[in-house]
């Protein structure tokens, strides 16, 4: 049996092995996500560019992985150029109005993304021109191609494949921007258009803000692996470049990688050499502890406390209880059955289900309280009982009353 399958199992080895040298020699998928990122080489990526700045605005680089508001901290820094490159601009509040304030004191941002989302606050500070939404028709294969508008630069062309193009600028009927707000006639002269594609739509604009500038690129891919290393276009991002003011430029990683560092919740106390030997020490007394001092030890003995007498404070809870309602009969009649009660256990003599007339006499007798008030104040307390509504004057009226009694009977 085993001579049977030895020709079908090699048959099968053999084409297994020739799948696995095919796999191995197919060329490697392209990915053409475009994450922008300075420290990969596919086609969206910026690598190249990231290594050709320095050489191109001949001034030093420094990539950062902190927020622009940790970076802007210090007023007193010299202004420079911070670089964004990514698919999508979105800061936090404070981001914004840091990097507003860096471009009022003379520095300058150049911004390249395809899609800006700005809050209502960033929005009034920064003041951009519209995007144009119909930009980018994904699924196109044609080339977009973009050329700088300057005369000297003209001739300075770069293509891009239409579905990584980005977006435009909205112009009206006369090729100007559109911005919005009263003030858009003043922004729109002072804005200067750069760089356009071959139907005259912006995607490159300078706009003054301050004593500083903003350079806003709605085609980042023309600035990518992709965007640099296709036939000429090195030379339309040297001329678009060339913009930027002398000195250093601060590269954006912070957008696009998330802050530097690890991961861990322990970043912070990691980072710190005396907490990050304080934080060991503590683990290491921890262990310590669990294995020398969590040994079986005599029980304690339990203190046995008394039981705290809680009758005063029951009763006020009963009473406040009665006390709810406008109707106080139903604590007339426990204050009277109290009382019979008293007086079947201090002077034994008990309460008939029918008061007869020798029971005021033998209780006058007993008390020493005369007869006739006796059974006056029996019948009122049978009045009490029989009635179906008591109000809190009565019910002090009969507190007073047995008060009274009890008070004459003792004395």
């Amino acid at each position: 049996m085993l001579r049977s399958l030895r020709w079908p199992l090699t048959v099968l080895g053999a084409l297994t092995v020739v799948w696995v040298l095919v796999l191995l020699a197919a060329p490697k998928q392209l990915d053409w996500t475009p994450t922008y990122r300075n420290d990969h080489k596919n086609p969206l990526d910026t690598y190249a560019l990231y290594r050709l700045l320095p050489t191109l605005t001949a001034a030093p680089l420094r990539a950062t992985r902190l927020s622009p508001y940790e970076v802007l901290q210090d007023s007193a820094a010299v202004p420079a150029t911070y670089f964004f490159l990514q698919s999508s601009f979105r800061p936090g509040p404070a981001d914004a109005r840091a990097l507003h304030r860096y471009m009022q004191r003379g520095g300058t941002v150049w911004l390249a993304a395809d899609q800006i989302s700005l809050g209502a606050s960033a929005d009034s500070l920064w003041r951009l021109p519209l995007l144009d939404d119909d930009f980018a028709l994904n699924g196109l294969r044609d080339t977009v191609r973009c050329y700088l508008t300057a005369p000297v630069l003209r001739g300075r062309v770069a293509g891009v494949p239409q579905r990584v193009a980005g977006s435009s600028f909205q112009r009206d009927s006369l090729g100007r921007l559109v911005f919005e707000g009263k003030d858009s006639l003043q922004r729109r002269a002072a804005a200067v258009v750069l760089a356009a594609d071959q139907r005259r739509r912006p995607v490159l604009v300078r706009l003054p803000v301050g004593r500083g500038q903003l350079l806003l690129c709605t085609a980042p891919a023309l600035l990518s692996n992709y965007g640099l290393l296709y036939g000429r276009n090195v030379r339309f991002a040297e001329g678009a470049l060339s913009y930027l003011p002398k000195g250093r430029v601060l590269w954006d990683e912070f957008y696009k990688q998330g802050r530097g560092g690890g991961e861990s919740l322990l970043r912070v106390v990691l980072s710190s050499p005396a907490l990050a030997w304080a934080w060991y020490g503590l683990l290491i007394g921890g262990v310590l502890f669990a294995l020398l001092g969590a040994r079986r030890r005599q029980r304690p003995v339990p203190t046995l406390r008394p039981l705290p007498n809680t009758s005063l404070q029951f009763a006020r809870t009963v009473a406040g209880l009665y006390r709810q309602g406008r109707n106080h009969q139903p604590l007339a009649a426990l204050r009277i059955r109290l009382f019979f009660d008293y007086l079947r256990t201090r002077f034994q003599e008990p309460v008939p289900a029918g008061i007869d007339g020798s029971y005021p006499h033998r209780l006058s007798l007993r008390t020493g309280v005369p007869e006739a008030e006796v059974t006056t104040l029996l019948a009122r307390l049978h009045g009490y009982l029989d009635a179906e509504q008591v109000t809190e004057a009565e019910l002090h009226r009969l507190h007073e009353m047995l008060t009274d009694f009890r008070q004459r009977a003792e004395g």
